[in-house]
């Protein structure tokens, strides 16, 4: 298929390039962007303090397949004339993508049995830092990577609230989130937001099945816990990740990755509201760190981060 001859990018009146529509496209974009981060995060660590309430009813894996049932079923109602399965070249980024937040979810579900949700949360912000920074030399994210690894010695230590498996659950999450940023940049790119979100919800709740079905199925007879889940499908997956895909789609991955930097405060203070999950202070500085390691690491994002950069269509 043949390429559309390159147009000029100068105006015939001045001889310049348009770059003040151009910045100002950009600039309400940054906002949209920032909008959606602030809806997405609230909604996502309050769906995560509730999904504690739920695990220990019903346990993890129930807990999780309630989530991603739930949610794809709600998405597939909103619009099932556009469910589609992508062509046959387009699949395998997909199923990919709904492997690695199928992996995340499952690891930080567990974490958060283990500890505190804010501390779970700060430790998986690791992956997309590493994202931020891979193939980096230079000396500025290098020092972010040293915050990071600092703040989560802390949060890892003899006195730290979360246990030792806990800290390895979490440091799984954050590997997933790494590999569920870089994919989800390439799905985006080839299958609509809304489809995306649903195929890899729905694909999470297929592989799950057997697993559920494996291990005897523990959600009869727990009303209560299924209608918690329900919402917790609604507040953690349903809502937050279409709107991720939209984020995603309208800024650059290092400037989604700065606003998505406050995830950790949120989720420790869901945790304190819902949970009475207490933090010591020396926990909540570990905790400050990491995010301006996560913030200052995508902000002056190194190659790894530029590969993510291409515009979504």
């Amino acid at each position: 298929m043949s390429a559309d001859p390159p147009q000029s990018s100068l105006s015939p009146e001045s001889g310049r390039a348009p770059t003040e529509p151009v910045q100002a496209d950009s600039r309400r974009d940054a906002a949209r962007a920032a909008l959606l981060v602030v809806f997405i995060t609230a909604s996502m660590q309050v769906g995560s303090v509730l999904a504690v309430k739920v695990i220990g009813s019903v346990g993890i894996v129930e807990a999780l397949w309630l989530r991603t049932a739930i949610a794809a079923a709600l998405l597939a109602a909103v619009r099932p004339g556009r469910l589609r399965l992508p062509g046959r070249g387009e699949r395998w980024p997909v199923a990919a993508l709904t492997l690695a937040l199928l992996v995340m979810n499952r690891s930080f579900y567990g974490a958060i049995t283990q500890g505190p949700v804010g501390i779970v949360v700060a430790i998986e912000f690791l992956g997309p830092l590493a994202v931020a920074v891979i193939g980096t030399r230079r000396p500025i994210d290098l020092l972010w990577v040293g915050l990071a690894g600092a703040g989560v010695l802390v949060l890892a230590g003899p006195a730290a609230s979360v246990s030792a498996l806990g800290l390895v659950l979490s440091l799984s999450a954050a590997t997933m989130w790494a590999a569920y940023l870089l994919l989800a940049k390439r799905a985006v790119a080839v299958v609509q937001p809304l489809t995306l979100t649903t195929l890899m919800l729905g694909g999470s709740a297929l592989v799950l099945t057997p697993v559920l079905l494996v291990g005897g199925v523990q959600i009869t007879g727990h009303g209560p816990a299924i209608l918690l889940g329900a919402l917790v499908a609604v507040l953690s997956s349903a809502f937050p990740y279409f709107l991720e895909m939209v984020a995603i789609a309208l800024v650059r991955a290092s400037t989604y990755g700065v606003l998505l930097s406050i995830e950790p405060a949120v989720a420790a203070l869901a945790g304190w509201l819902v949970l009475s999950q207490r933090l010591t202070l020396l926990e909540v500085a570990a905790m400050v760190v990491v995010m301006i390691a996560a913030a200052g690491a995508s902000w002056t994002s190194g190659p790894g981060a530029e590969a993510l950069e291409a515009p979504i269509v």
